[in-house]
């Protein structure tokens, strides 16, 4: 009798890899170790393996897992699973066509495969609710254990697409799994940002392979991996990721952490923008550093209230780039990301896609073109990296800034004329399966405005300096200060100082000192009272 796939359970699923058990473990204690822990669906992947010796593996795991009640798939191997009949079998792109295995196996085993786009989705929907009953999701990340890979990591935007399929097609009977270099440093982001942009699906569980078939400790291994999918929360910064009423006395409060902190703004960025950059980040009582090291990264971020700003406007080796995302994720830091000129050219969207997928990003600015790039909502190519300069109106600017905030679970800013911040932080909180419901549209948007301010874009960097005013206010946040709040207060207090600026300049250059000067009066006297850019909770 094979498990009723009705009832699986898809949140912890282990692939077994004898060839990477380490001395004094065999594959029937690993396996053990993580049932007793919380595995949830297991996995027999023997690739150079003797079919006599497979089958007497198999039957051994087997017995584990029914007397764990959790279900045995067997991969590739029809044979082996119909010789132990075991409860489902679990294909790839290259292996035996589903409805030919779905014949073989019968309608009562569960069957896998594995799908990394998004015609793969509609295929399995044309078939029903008989032929696939989940799928592998990935590869989501690079990995050791295909030797291989057909596929590129996807990340999560790609694992967004294939959920976002499933909905497209109706394939709601369809579970799914992410797969593919799944580490406990990853798991809580890919399960906080694979959501289907409907709101109404999220990943059912993960796999892994080395966390557990690794371990010397498989039992501890496993609990720690549980305790990741079951807490429900990806905080991944060490600030509130939760909304309150923005008010005058919120910026009073956050101008006044950044005073008490001094925060130390780390800034990979462009070469136009790191003396400007600097003087900005001084004016706002804060202490800069331009540093595109990795080896000081480690250091960099665990001191306290330490920030990084990370701008793609020149191109910092991209090993740097990711040990600095990676340090600073760790270190449960904020780190602002500007992806200067998103879709003006291939390189920079690869460029910029590879940074999104690697990790967790407290706030993205970006001005509307980037935005509208990245929400996929953009009509034409940017022209370098300047602002898109068309009809574009409000509402669609709102939007723009709302998917992306979604899209990344950030809070996202889109700077203009009229400045947009959305927040897609959602607490931190994630569900297996069933998504938040909530979709980009009902994302917290506020809109801020001080009428145009054209010599904004006469000089260089202005939107970067945006990026380091932006850093200043949360890296100066204390643990019950809020994420959003301090990046609203950011760009009314930029927006301020830049209407304030364009009153007192000659022209171009002198603009650039005025603005410091504002920022450095504004931040000084801290009299939101008198700050003239106006802002409105969008509906």
């Amino acid at each position: 009798m094979v498990f009723d796939k009705q009832k699986v359970d898809y949140s912890l699923y282990l692939v077994t890899d004898s060839s990477m058990l380490p001395d004094g473990t065999t594959l029937y204690s690993q396996v053990e170790a993580g049932l007793k822990n919380g595995v949830t669906l297991v996995q027999l992947r023997e690739k150079d393996c003797e079919t006599k010796d497979f089958i007497a593996e198999a039957l051994e795991v087997q017995k584990l897992c029914k007397k764990f009640n959790v279900p045995l798939i067997i991969n590739d191997r029809i044979d082996v699973a119909l010789a132990i009949d075991a409860d489902g079998v679990h294909v790839g792109q290259d292996d035996i066509p589903i409805p030919m295995v779905r014949k073989l196996v019968g309608p009562d085993r569960i069957v896998g495969w594995s799908v990394g786009f998004r015609e793969e989705v509609e295929t399995l929907a044309k078939w029903g609710p008989d032929m696939v009953d989940y799928i592998g999701v990935g590869t989501l990340f690079p990995t050791l254990t295909k030797k291989n890979p057909k596929k590129a990591p996807m990340g999560p935007q790609g694992a967004i697409k294939v959920l976002d399929a499933l909905e497209e097609f109706g394939a709601n009977w369809c579970r799914t799994v992410g797969i593919g270099g799944l580490h406990p440093v990853n798991i809580g982001r890919v399960l906080f940002q694979c959501v289907s942009s409907n709101g109404k699906r999220a990943l059912d569980g993960i796999c892994v392979v080395s966390d557990i078939m690794a371990a010397k400790d498989a039992g501890a291994a496993t609990k720690n991996l549980r305790r990741i999918i079951d807490q429900g929360n990806y905080h991944f910064v060490n600030l509130q990721l939760k909304n309150s009423a923005i008010t005058q006395e919120t910026f009073k409060s956050v101008l006044g952490q950044v005073a008490l902190t001094r925060p130390l703004v780390q800034h990979v960025t462009n070469k136009v923008h790191q003396n400007f950059g600097a003087n900005i980040t001084l004016a706002l009582g804060s202490s800069p550093i331009m540093s595109e090291v990795k080896d000081e990264v480690h250091e960099l971020a665990r001191i306290p209230n330490a920030t990084l700003l990370l701008n793609t406007g020149s191109v910092a080796p991209v090993d740097m780039l990711k040990e600095a995302i990676t340090c600073y994720n760790n270190e449960q830091r904020p780190i602002i990301f500007d992806p200067v000129g998103y879709s003006a050219t291939e390189t920079r969207r690869l460029l910029n896609d590879t940074l999104l997928s690697h990790g967790q990003f407290t706030c993205i600015k970006g001005n509307t073109s980037e935005i509208l790039s990245l929400a996929k909502l953009t009509v034409e190519k940017m022209k370098g990296v300047d602002a898109f300069v068309g009809n574009v109106d409000e509402e669609m600017l709102s939007r723009a800034t709302r998917i992306v905030a979604y899209t990344y679970k950030t809070v996202a800013v889109c700077s203009g004329e009229t400045d947009f911040v959305a927040d897609g932080t959602e607490n931190g909180h994630f569900t297996l399966s069933n998504g938040p419901v909530k979709t980009a549209i009902d994302l917290p948007c506020v809109k801020i405005n001080n009428g145009p301010i054209s010599i904004m874009g006469d000089i260089t960097a202005s939107g970067c300096s945006l990026g380091s005013t932006i850093a200043c206010c949360l890296g100066g946040a204390n643990a019950e200060s809020n994420v959003f709040d301090a990046v609203v207060t950011a760009v009314i207090l930029y927006k301020t100082a830049g209407k304030l600026a364009s009153t007192r300049c000659q022209g171009s250059g002198s603009f650039h000192v005025q603005l410091i000067d504002a920022l450095y009066e504004l931040f000084h006297a801290n009299e939101p009272a008198r700050w003239t850019a106006s802002y409105r909770m969008l509906n």
